[in-house]
This record gives structure tokens, sequence and C-alpha cells, in this order.
């Protein structure tokens, strides 16, 4: 008797009793919206009233791919010390493919061409290149670089010999424009090429 007694009281203890539901608790006031916009169809996770819009990254990369649009740039060549670039071609693009891998942004990315040659053996390191416009400086983006089979970072010239150099940047749709310019640090000192 005494031992079913502890066991009675044992179990009486293990089953807590149903308390009332405060209808005011502001956590019980979310989930039951919840319920309601899941009930007339909303997608899970979002905000009350909300249908889960998805992000603005995530729509563009399920565009149709996108076509690099051609810009035109200054071909004027600019020679610091013993290196001479000329820019020869310029697009932008939203999005940049690689084997395995496709890079999007709500920006745009440029892809720039420049032809390098220099008078004497050159290294140039490619990952202090930047464009500016006015007081805007936008560094070398390094992960297009490689998705997009841009130049090595650690360019190597031969003197007398010309190689055209591919950089890859992301910038605001409105730095492609007036007073865009790339720059470059060599041996001789700052290569400034205006673009446009």
């Amino acid at each position: 008797m005494r031992r079913a007694l502890v066991v009675a009281l044992l179990v009486l203890a293990g089953c807590p009793a149903k308390r009332a539901v405060d209808e005011s608790d502001p956590l019980i006031q979310k989930l039951k919206a919840e319920q309601e916009r899941l009930a007339k169809g909303g997608a899970p996770g979002g905000p009350p009233g909300s249908a889960g819009a998805p992000s603005p990254l995530a729509e563009l990369a399920q565009q149709v791919p996108d076509t690099p649009v051609a810009v035109s740039v200054k071909e004027a060549p600019i020679t610091v010390g013993a290196v001479t670039l000329t820019p020869r071609r310029m697009e932008t693009a939203q999005s940049i493919s690689g084997s395995k891998v496709k890079l999007t942004t709500t920006d745009r990315f440029v892809r720039l061409v420049v032809s390098a040659s220099t008078t004497k053996d050159e290294a140039l390191d490619l990952s202090k290149a930047t464009l500016t416009q006015g007081s805007d400086v936008y560094a070398l983006a390094r992960d297009v670089q490689r998705v997009g089979q841009g130049s090595p970072l650690g360019a190597s010239l031969g003197a007398g010999v010309s190689q055209d150099l591919v950089l890859y940047f992301e910038v605001p749709a409105s730095a492609v424009g007036a007073g865009l310019s790339l720059v470059l640090p060599v041996s001789g000192g700052t290569l400034t090429a205006p673009l446009q």
C-alpha cells in the first residue's frame, strides 16, 4: 500500500497541471497571426502579411543569363616608367559565370581589357589595380577575377612584348561614365589611364 502511494505521487508529480493560455501574451499573438497567414497561402518564415518575396539577388540569379554590354573606352596609351598601358575594351554585366560558379550583383561587374607593354622585364601586382571616379575608388574584385578567368594577380611582362590583361571590378551602375579611370601602381610610379 505504501509502495502504491509513492508510485501514485511520482506519477502525479510527473504530470504537470494544464495551465490556461494567456491570450494577451505577445508570443501567442504572433503564433496565431502566423497560423492565419499560412492558412491564407502565405509562405512559411516571413512576417505576417508577407508572401515571402525573394531577395533582389535571388531574382537576378534566376533570370536568363544577361548579355554583357560593351562600353566605349579611350584607347590612348599611358606610359609611366618602363610600362605602357592602352585600354582596349570594357564590358559591364550583372552576372559572371565560371565553369562551376555564377556570381551575380545588383550593381555592375566591369570587365576591362588593357594592352600592357614594357621596355624591360616587369612584374605587375594587379591586386592593387583600382577604378576611380572623382573621390570614389573601386578595388579589383578578386572573387570575380577568379571566376571570370581574369589575368593572374601577379602578371609578368617581358621586355618588348605586348600582353592583354583582363581585370574585373564591381561598381555601381552610375560609376560607368565620364571620369572613370584605371589606376595601377608600377615600378616607376602610379599609372592612371582615363577610360571615358
